[in-house]
């Protein structure tokens, strides 16, 4: 079983629609996909919820799951606290740990890569590495000052002892062509390889999976 963990610079970045079409490519070989969302805020038990939505991106062969809920539409930490519940890594893993096996599990953070998930402040590349994650997918929204937001993820990845992550800039809308372009020279001048809006082939190739037409 291959894992991976999609996370970003911020919240509502596109990282359900790339786990999504991400899970789409990987499962076109007949592969089980397993998407997971350890935690999700804003939504209720039982409410379909990011997991689901990329699942049914995913199509056949790409199962949703979804391990703690909240309503509160908060960061983690606090819509735990206003429920009376409690979060804590350990527990994260565990959970995810119990999950039946697969062929690939796509494992998707709630908010930005640094956002805790518990009160000492572990965050989703922690989780990462918890889960055992052999890479880490950072969703960075293409437009004007993705550069930045791209740096400061590597930068933390670094801190974390995540070298390498792959950065998919997405266009949730399209960018003057000189930002896109820019945003793409800027980051190879600095040697961050990225993957660009659409080219979901390429980010499964970027991971070692065998591309299926």
């Amino acid at each position: 079983m291959r894992t991976i963990l999609i996370s970003g610079n911020d919240t509502g970045v596109g990282k359900t629609h790339v786990t999504g079409r991400l899970a789409r490519v990987l499962a076109r070989g007949g592969a089980r996909v397993q998407v997971v969302k350890p935690l999700e805020t804003g939504r209720q038990e039982g409410e379909p919820g990011d997991a689901e939505e990329a699942a049914r991106v995913g199509g056949a062969g790409v199962e949703g799951v979804t391990l703690f809920r909240y309503s509160r539409p908060l960061a983690p930490l606090e819509a735990a606290r206003l429920e009376g519940r409690s979060l804590a890594l350990a527990d994260l893993l565990a959970a995810i740990e119990a999950l039946a096996p697969c062929d690939w599990r796509l494992v998707e953070g709630a908010g930005g890569l640094a956002v805790p998930v518990d009160g000492d402040g572990s965050d989703w590349a922690d989780v990462a590495r918890g889960c055992g994650a052999e890479a880490l997918v950072l969703v960075v929204e293409d437009r004007l000052g993705s550069i930045n937001q791209a740096r400061l993820l590597e930068s933390h990845c670094r801190v974390k002892g995540f070298s390498d992550p792959i950065l998919f800039l997405n266009a949730r809308q399209a960018p003057a062509s000189d930002v896109a372009r820019s945003n793409r020279l800027g980051l190879a001048r600095l040697g961050l390889a990225c993957v660009g809006t659409g080219s979901f082939e390429d980010l499964a190739a970027a991971l070692g999976a065998g591309v299926v037409p």
